[in-house]
């Protein structure tokens, strides 16, 4: 009785460790994927919230589209709401802090201003990928497109 006691306080004890060890806010605990590889991906733009309100429906967002690909090079693909012309903008993209954060360095328009995002990731899935900038002001809900 004692050593069946004791096996299940150590199973409570791992439990209780794996589930405090979370990586992201909102998962996964275990994957047998990289990070690097479930992040790689062409992410289109699920929900998007800036300073507490939805506007995945503007069309600045909801058309966007979202390439991250294994090499570090990063494309986004935005809509101009007036003119309604899509422009590719050029970069790249690193994960650092153990894969907690990542890193999108885009140039403007014109191509000559590098620019940098800094996110913490809160899901990352290989269908799924929610970011927050890391002034809480923007949440973005990625989800996969062919």
């Amino acid at each position: 009785m004692k050593k069946l006691s004791t096996i299940f306080l150590v199973i409570v004890v791992v439990a209780v460790a794996i589930s405090s060890c979370r990586k992201y806010e909102e998962g996964p605990n275990i994957s047998f994927r990289s990070k690097k590889a479930r992040l790689t991906n062409n992410w289109r733009v699920e929900s998007a919230e800036v300073n507490g309100t939805e506007v995945s429906q503007d069309p600045y967002w909801a058309k966007q589209k979202h390439y991250i690909y294994r090499d570090g090079k990063y494309i986004v693909t935005i809509i101009d709401p007036i003119t309604l012309e899509a422009r590719n903008v050029q970069g790249t993209w690193v994960l650092y802090d153990h894969g907690k954060k990542v890193a999108l360095t885009t140039k403007n328009f014109s191509g000559n201003i590098d620019s940098t995002n800094d996110y913490n990731i809160l899901k990352l899935y290989e269908k799924q990928l929610w970011i927050r900038n890391v002034d809480n002001s923007v949440e973005i809900h990625f989800t996969p497109f062919e």
